[in-house]
């Protein structure tokens, strides 16, 4: 957050500065344009990183294209691989007898 607010005083800044109307100022415009869109993009992916977290930590779903999503995390997805593992062993060990 810290970094957006940084970016959109640099983007005041540059404001004043483009009041001028030259050249160098239009390629200032396109500048401060890609700087804000950079911010924005990175501001909204972290705002959903940190939803997607906080679903997780709450034990809900994500809803998404109409759809729920329900979230793992590493451990427990690696004790579901393990538990699959030992169910296909079990069934394979019980044909053999």
């Amino acid at each position: 957050m810290e970094k957006f607010i940084e970016a959109m005083r640099e983007m005041s800044k540059e404001m004043d500065k483009m009041m001028n109307g030259s050249q160098e100022n239009a390629e200032n415009r396109q500048e401060l344009f890609n700087l804000g869109f950079q911010i924005g993009m990175q501001t909204g992916i972290k705002y959903m990183m940190d939803k997607i977290e906080k679903q997780y930590e709450l034990g809900k779903p994500i809803l998404a294209n109409d759809n729920l999503y329900w979230l793992k995390g590493a451990k427990e997805n690696l004790r579901d691989i393990m538990d699959d593992i030992e169910a296909e062993y079990n069934a394979e060990m019980k044909k053999n007898e």
